[in-house]
């Protein structure tokens, strides 16, 4: 499906196609299309690989309770798929100026899962968004859809992407989130809607901020193919999290058998299992309580109960973890400094993590994404955060008075990914001044051979900030 910025622009009918801005009042035919098939609910999560150029891509960095843990590109993303949810997003719909109070109208046995960051932008079945640097003339963004399994969908990078949140997003920029709820739609497997105001009308001309809201044309298509939210389809209408254990409060869960999905913490690969998740979840009914997985992150919490239709999923409900249930509530990594462009990829290498910050758990293992593939390399750390230009990238850690201190040499893989399990009872991590214990502040890089740069032959990833706790 592909979205185009020319009006009334026609395409072949096995083309993915779009709107962007829809200018006119809610026309009162019913005139959606569906393109067949249905999203099973194994391919409900979606991730977002924040490979978007232009810094209003990324500049919202406001906080927002009903998105926590992420800002940028990826609330708007997340908002554009969550306007197709069951229910009222976090049961009160706030979190979009377009749409006070109202976001989540599908109305439909379907909801989304925020399955966080990819590595990468994966394949036609992953269900990952991302940029893409070309597409044809007037083209703003694509759907690539396998009726059978899942979907990928690409933003048009010849095009100035906003992430908002404010309605007034400027001259020559188009909106991120109504562009996102177009294609998420055809994801839905939704085809275009003749209705002009429609959210999957298939052109207009604009900015996209109207795409944000889907129109009564778009909520008949949805319960077209998920049906209408059923009486007795799970719903969750709060949750908290205490000692490394969540209380999820609600209605419909099964008494044995629940699923609860949690958003993994960190960057996951395009081929990671989606979600974090505990099986065979017993419940009264209307409260289920479950360790949380060390590997769960902020992002959406979401129950499955023991059947396998569209009603058996519930709703999706923020919330705000940190460091999981081996984690004792420390503070998540967070990453800092910048990376560097390599002769693999314009985007440079970058850190991630998973696991938790947990000195007892002994859990965390180093992640980076983006290097050479089948290259050398070491994650090494030190006391200090720096920035100061160092073969063909910035070395972000210093030494301060304790000094560096490097981990084993390590070769990434195919793809230039390398992940290392720290061990806090093994050298140079359990003796001298390298020790790291609870209470200690360390910060982490990956260093990698670059053979084709042209230069020194090497370069860095950016900065992995972390303070360990019990």
């Amino acid at each position: 499906m592909k979205l185009q910025a020319i009006t009334k622009l026609l395409l072949p009918a096995t083309a993915l196609s779009g709107a962007a801005l829809l200018l006119v009042p809610v026309d009162t035919a019913v005139a959606f299309s569906t393109l067949g098939g249905s999203l099973n609910y194994s391919q409900r999560d979606f991730r977002i690989h924040n490979n978007f150029a232009d810094a209003v891509s990324n500049n919202n960095t406001t906080p927002h309770e009903n998105f926590p843990g992420y800002d940028g590109c990826f609330v708007a993303i997340w908002k554009g798929t969550a306007e197709w949810a069951s229910e009222l997003h976090a049961g009160n719909g706030d979190g979009d100026p377009h749409q006070n109070g109202g976001l989540g109208s599908g109305g439909a046995n379907f909801d989304a899962f925020m399955g966080g960051e990819s590595s990468g932008v994966g394949t036609t079945n992953q269900n990952i968004v991302s940029a893409v640097s070309s597409c044809s003339s007037g083209v703003l963004a694509y759907c690539e859809a396998s009726f059978s399994s899942g979907w990928r969908i690409r933003f048009c990078e010849s095009w100035t992407w906003d992430d908002g949140p404010t309605t007034n997003i400027g001259f020559n920029r188009m909106d991120i989130q109504g562009v996102a709820c177009h294609e998420y739609g055809h994801a839905l497997r939704l085809g275009h809607s003749s209705v002009s105001s429609a959210t999957m009308y298939p052109s207009a001309s604009g900015n996209g901020v109207p795409g944000r809201s889907i129109a009564a044309d778009d909520i008949a298509g949805v319960q077209s193919i998920y049906g209408v939210r059923a009486a007795n389809k799970p719903k969750i209408t709060g949750v908290s999290a205490s000692g490394g254990v969540m209380t999820i409060n609600g209605s419909g869960f099964t008494a044995t058998g629940n699923q609860v999905w949690f958003t993994p913490a960190g960057v996951n690969s395009s081929s990671s299992t989606p979600q974090e998740s505990v099986t065979n979840v017993t419940s009264s009914g209307t409260l289920i309580s479950v360790s949380v997985p060390a590997g769960a992150g902020p992002g959406n919490v979401l129950v499955k109960t023991s059947g396998s239709a569209h009603a058996d999923l519930s709703n999706a409900w923020p919330t705000d973890l940190v460091g999981g249930s081996g984690g004792g509530g420390c503070d998540a990594p967070t990453n800092y400094c910048s990376t560097s462009g390599n002769s693999a990829s314009p985007f440079g290498a970058v850190m991630s993590f998973s696991g938790t910050a947990s000195y007892t758990a002994n859990d965390l293992t180093l992640e980076c994404y983006g290097a050479i593939p089948n290259q050398f390399g070491i994650f090494y750390y030190g006391p200090e955060q720096i920035s100061v230009p160092f073969g063909s990238g910035i070395r972000c850690v210093g030494a301060g008075f304790q000094g560096t201190f490097r981990l084993p040499v390590l070769q990434t893989n195919t793809f230039g990914d390398i992940s290392y399990d720290l061990d806090y009872s093994q050298p140079p991590m359990n003796s001298g001044n390298g020790i790291i214990v609870d209470g200690m502040e360390y910060n982490f890089q990956f260093w990698y051979r670059d053979p084709q740069d042209g230069g020194p032959h090497f370069n860095l990833s950016d900065g992995l900030n972390v303070v360990f706790c019990p």
